[in-house]
C-alpha cells in the first residue's frame, strides 16, 4: 500500500468519526429540545391555571395529548421539581423564575451543541473535499501509469 494509500484511509477514517460524532450531537439536540418543550409547556400550564382563577374548570395535560379536567383549588401556588426526586410547593410566580431560569439553561445548551454540530460539519465537509481530492489523486496515479 502506497503512502497516500495509508493517507486516504486515515482520511476516511476521520470522516467516519466526524459522522458518528455528528450523530450523538445531533440526538443531544433532540434530547434538550424535548427537554426545553417540556418546561415551556409546565411554563405555559402554569400561567393559566394561576389566570384561570379559583374555582375555575380546567384541562390538565398529562401527557400523550391526554388531558384531565380539574377545578382550581389554589391558583396562586404550585408543585415543581427542583432535582433529586424533591418537589417544592411555592407560590407561582416564584416557580415560573425557577422555570424560567431552567429554560435559559437548556436554551444556551441548544446554542452550545448548534454551535458545536456547525462546528462539526464544517471540519466534517472539509475532511470529505479532502478525502475526495486523495482519491481522484489516486485515480489519477493508477490510470496514468497504466494500473486499475
Amino acid at each position: 500500500m502506497s503512502g497516500s494509500e495509508a493517507e486516504l484511509r486515515r482520511g476516511l477514517a476521520v470522516l467516519d468519526q466526524y459522522r458518528e460524532q455528528l450523530e450523538a450531537l445531533a440526538q443531544q439536540q433532540e434530547i434538550v429540545r424535548v427537554s426545553l418543550e417540556e418546561h415551556m409547556r409546565a411554563r405555559e400550564t402554569l400561567l393559566r391555571y394561576e389566570q384561570a382563577g379559583k374555582g375555575a374548570e380546567i384541562l390538565v395535560p398529562v401527557g400523550a395529548n391526554a388531558f384531565l379536567v380539574a377545578e382550581v383549588k389554589d391558583p396562586a401556588k404550585a408543585f415543581v421539581g427542583v432535582g433529586s426526586d424533591l418537589v417544592l410547593f411555592d407560590d407561582i410566580p416564584k416557580q415560573l423564575e425557577r422555570l424560567d431560569g431552567r429554560i435559559k439553561s437548556i436554551g444556551d445548551a441548544m446554542t452550545a451543541i448548534g454551535q458545536r454540530l456547525a462546528d462539526l460539519q464544517q471540519r466534517a465537509e472539509n475532511q470529505s473535499a479532502s478525502v475526495q481530492g486523495l482519491y481522484d489523486r489516486l485515480q489519477g496515479t493508477a490510470g496514468a501509469d497504466g494500473r486499475t
